[in-house]
């Protein structure tokens, strides 16, 4: 669905700078006359790759003795051309080493120092002092005036320092910087960061970019009326309460009902009007659905009977056909029939029941399928309306017998890949999604089958979940919500733009609630903020 981003190329010829194989060094940056395969260097590049090591090691003393260095041209590395510098303290050793980027114009850019010894035996490094050598190294690199950029607390955490390029006094969130800081007050690495966001090599020169007047906005009264429509309750069946670093596997609590916002992120704030993450993306809920189950529980625990359920999803087998094995993934009963060499059909059941929990077809080479965007018959293809009955008569077929209502999630247009519908379908209680109770199907828009029915995550028996009736108010949720994450101001080039086929590259004026990684959503029953969130990511 993404597509690669154009990259700027550096402005010389190949023939002057590019080179088969890499470039060896003396500590001064010259290249070693004696390497016969290397190319030279442009005079003028030679002097940026020299000024470049003399930059790093005079910010950074921990490369004091870093006396051997090798240089690499990266050719179309991401798209374009860059050049890596790699010191060491000696050719033989090859920690602690440090890698250095220059951009386009020849000037450092990112590095990552590779410490000879574990951080992790280390103390921790409280995070006040990791902004404070943050900032100092910033104020050294681009100046007293941190070459416009601001410290950005909303993602910064731990060992990690972000800052945002300010614009008419507000964030940028395109155009960032990551630094890391070790235990003993040393910049490890220096990033784009806020890769969701970032353009990067693709970001045009500020100077060239349409940014609206902050005065163009809405009032924060309006636009947290506009975000109010987005807060919602949800119940968890099994919420991840933290991380055991023992069993490498998160401990997870009670069911649970919460209050969060369910969109995209950002608000518009000319219009107060949500913006899609991508084209066709936009608010997860959508109107419930009646389901009525009919027939008994299927269970499949034979090759007799998956070579019939095989037949019932349009796929000729027979029982001596059928490989048995257990899946990687769910440790469930595997049945497995083999369609040609690139494709095999798969159907997994529980085990000790036999239950059917699962059916869908994998390439067998692991590659991403291809799916025609149009049909080249001219056949009109199903729309997300029709495919959405046939998957509604799968889950009804297929599904628990105790489901009565559902809610797709997502948009009908996002989870389109061509002649491929994709429906996710949570479990509704009191009217109130369970988000992680959930079902996937796909449907071919062409022949109507399904492609795919996952039942992995839903329960099978009903669940017991807490009163709704015992909730805080939607307007008690909200004002607490408002306190801890208030709205705030910012520039945001969206990534449907960026993605897109003619991306604009022009920031929008955006409102978006403050980020903490210490509330993440409402507890409904308190009203109060959780550390946990549904969806367990990090949120650069």
């Amino acid at each position: 669905m993404m597509k690669k981003l154009n990259k700027v190329i550096f402005s010389v010829t190949t023939a002057t700078l590019l080179a088969t194989t890499p470039i060896h060094l003396t500590n001064n940056g010259q290249v070693l006359a004696e390497e016969s395969k290397a190319k030279e260097l442009a005079p003028e590049w030679k002097e940026k790759v020299e000024l470049a090591i003399q930059k790093v090691k005079e910010m950074l003393p921990y490369l004091a003795d870093f006396s051997y260095s090798t240089l690499e041209i990266l050719e179309k590395d991401y798209g374009r051309n860059r050049i890596k510098i790699t010191l060491q303290t000696s050719k033989e050793k090859k920690k602690p080493s440090f890698r250095l980027y220059l951009d386009e114009q020849g000037n450092p850019n990112t590095f990552k120092y590779d410490e000879e010894f574990p951080e992790e035996e280390r103390p921790k490094i409280e995070h006040d002092k990791v902004k404070s050598k943050a900032t100092d190294f910033m104020k050294q690199w681009y100046g007293p005036d941190m070459g416009g950029f601001a410290y950005n607390p909303n993602y910064s955490q731990d060992n990690e320092a972000h800052f945002t390029k300010l614009v008419n006094g507000l964030p940028y969130l395109n155009i960032n910087v990551r630094l890391t800081v070790n235990s003993k007050g040393e910049i490890l690495s220096k990033g784009s960061g806020l890769h969701k966001y970032n353009l990067g090599d693709d970001a045009p020169a500020l100077e060239n970019m349409k940014f609206a007047d902050p005065k163009e906005a809405i009032s924060k009264d309006q636009a947290e009326k506009a975000f109010a429509k987005h807060l919602k309750l949800f119940y968890l069946k099994q919420p991840v309460e933290r991380w055991d670093e023992k069993t490498k596997e998160y401990l997870y609590g009670s069911p649970t009902l919460r209050y969060k916002s369910e969109f995209s992120e950002f608000i518009d704030a000319k219009t107060g009007k949500e913006v899609p993450e991508y084209e066709g993306s936009g608010s997860a809920y959508n109107p419930i659905v009646r389901v009525n189950p009919v027939g008994k529980e299927v269970t499949v625990k034979t090759t007799e009977e998956a070579a019939a359920m095989f037949a019932a999803f349009g796929i000729e087998s027979k029982a001596e056909k059928i490989k048995e094995g257990i899946s990687e993934d769910t440790k469930g009963k595997e049945y497995i029939h083999e369609i040609n060499k690139d494709f095999e059909a798969i159907i997994i059941t529980e085990e000790e029941t036999g239950r059917f929990m699962s059916y869908g077809m994998v390439d067998k080479k692991k590659k991403e399928r291809e799916y025609p965007e149009e049909d080249p018959n001219g056949k009109k293809w199903l729309t997300p309306e029709e495919s959405m009955k046939l998957a509604i008569a799968a889950l009804e077929k297929y599904g628990p017998k105790h489901l009565k209502e559902v809610m797709p999630i997502g948009t009908a247009e996002f989870w389109q890949r061509g002649a491929e519908q994709g429906f996710k379908f949570v479990n509704v209680h009191e009217g109130i999604p369970v988000l992680d109770d959930e079902i996937y199907i796909r449907i071919d828009r062409i022949t109507g089958e399904v492609i795919s029915l996952r039942m992995t995550d839903v329960s099978w028996e009903p669940l017991i979940l807490p009163d709704p009736k015992k909730a805080v108010s939607h307007e008690q949720a909200l004002k607490e919500y408002l306190k801890v994450r208030p709205l705030e101001l910012q520039y945001l080039t969206p990534d449907a733009d960026i993605l897109s086929d003619n991306p604009s590259y022009q920031p929008i004026l955006v409102y978006r609630t403050a980020i903490s990684l210490d509330h993440r959503e409402i507890d409904a029953l308190t009203g109060k903020f959780t550390t946990t969130g549904e969806i367990h990511y990090n949120p650069y």
